[in-house]
C-alpha cells in the first residue's frame, strides 16, 4: 500500500511502491487521506475546504493512474480520518497490506531519506513493515529490486534480520549484501589517537561483526534457504568515514538497491529505530525497508 497526500506533486512513494509490487508480484493499493475535523463542526463552515481536499485527492489518484498505466493492478482508496497517519494505518489493516510505502518529507535533502511527521507516526503505530523513498526518487520503468543490503550492527547479532532479508532476496531473485558502517570521528586524525591503533580497533570490530553475521545465518536457516547456500551468497562490505554520511557514501549503491534496516519493538512503539539506525535511515541514498527485529528469548 502506498500513501499519498492530496495534491502531492512528487510521486516518489508511488515509484517505490511500483518497484516493490513488481518485485514481489503483489497488487498495489493507493490511499489518499482526507483529514476530517474533530470535533465535527455543526455549522459545516469547513465544507468548502473539505470539498477542495477531496478534489485534490481525486486529482492525485488520477495522476498516479496515468503514471503507472496498465502495467500493475492499482486500486485507489479515498479515506477520511482524523489524521493522515491514523488513516494510513486504518486502511493498511483493513486491506491486509503486507507493506506501507511512504515518501520522504518535503523538507528533506534531495536524494536522501527523510522521515517526516507522518512517516514517524506511521512507523511507531503500525505493525506492518514500512518502506520510505528518498526525496525525488525516480526509477526507470519496469525496474525491480535487484539487491537487498542489510545494515548490520552489534544489536543484530542475535536477531533474525539477516535471515529475513535472505528470505526476501530468495523470494524475488535479488542478491544479498550485508554492510557494516564504521564511523571514525575526525579526532582520530588530529593526533589524539594513533591512526594505526584505530585501524586495529576497526579491524577487530569488523571481524567480530563478521562472526555475528555467520552465526545469525547459521542460527536462522530455513528450509527454502539452506545454511551453506545463504552463506556463499552473502556479500559483505564495510563503509568507513568520519561521519555517517561519509560511511554510507563509502559503499557503492546502484539502481534497484533496497536498504533493510532493523527496528526494535516495544509495548509503547511498534517499531523503534535506535540512534544508529536513525542515522543510517537519514543518510540513505536508496529506499529504506524497515523490518522489525525478532530476538529469541533465552
Amino acid at each position: 500500500m502506498v500513501g499519498l497526500a492530496p495534491g502531492e506533486r512528487g510521486l516518489a512513494a508511488l515509484q517505490l511502491a511500483a518497484v516493490l509490487a513488481r518485485s514481489f508480484s503483489d497488487d498495489l493499493v493507493l490511499v489518499t487521506i482526507v483529514p476530517t475535523p474533530w470535533p465535527p463542526d455543526p455549522n459545516r463552515q469547513d465544507a468548502e475546504y473539505l470539498a477542495y481536499l477531496e478534489q485534490a485527492a481525486e486529482q492525485t489518484q488520477a495522476k498516479a493512474r496515468a503514471e503507472l498505466g496498465n502495467e500493475l493492478s492499482l486500486d485507489c482508496v479515498l479515506h477520511r480520518a482524523r489524521s493522515v497517519s491514523s488513516g494510513v494505518v486504518e486502511v493498511a489493516r483493513e486491506r491486509g497490506a503486507s507493506l506501507v510505502t511512504l515518501g520522504s518529507s518535503a523538507r528533506g535533502l534531495l536524494g536522501l531519506v527523510t522521515l517526516g511527521g507522518v512517516g514517524q507516526r506511521v512507523l511507531h503505530t503500525s505493525d506492518i513493515p514500512v518502506a520510505v523513498a528518498p526525496t525525488g526518487y525516480v526509477e526507470h520503468p519496469h525496474t525491480r529490486v535487484r539487491r537487498i543490503t542489510v545494515a548490520f550492527g552489534r544489536v543484530d547479532g542475535d536477531s533474525d534480520l539477516v535471515i529475513r532479508a535472505a528470505e526476501m532476496a530468495e523470494q524475488i531473485g535479488a542478491s544479498l549484501r550485508v554492510v557494516c558502517f564504521a564511523v571514525r570521528p575526525l579526532t582520530v586524525f588530529s593526533g589524539s589517537i594513533e591512526q594505526s591503533a584505530e585501524t586495529l580497533v576497526v579491524d577487530e570490530w569488523v571481524r567480530r561483526l563478521d562472526a555475528d553475521v555467520d552465526r545469525a545465518v547459521r542460527s536462522y536457516r530455513t528450509g527454502s534457504a539452506g545454511e551453506g547456500d545463504v552463506q556463499t551468497r552473502v556479500e559483505r562490505v564495510v563503509g568507513q568515514g568520519s561521519s555517517w554520511a561519509e560511511a554510507i557514501a563509502d559503499v557503492t549503491w546502484a539502481e534497484g538497491d533496497l536498504l533493510a534496516v532493523g527496528a526494535s519493538t516495544s509495548p509503547v512503539s511498534r517499531f523503534f529505530l535506535g540512534s544508529h539506525a536513525s542515522k543510517i535511515v537519514r543518510n540513505s541514498p536508496v529506499p529504506v525497508y524497515v523490518l522489525p527485529r525478532s530476538i529469541p528469548i533465552p
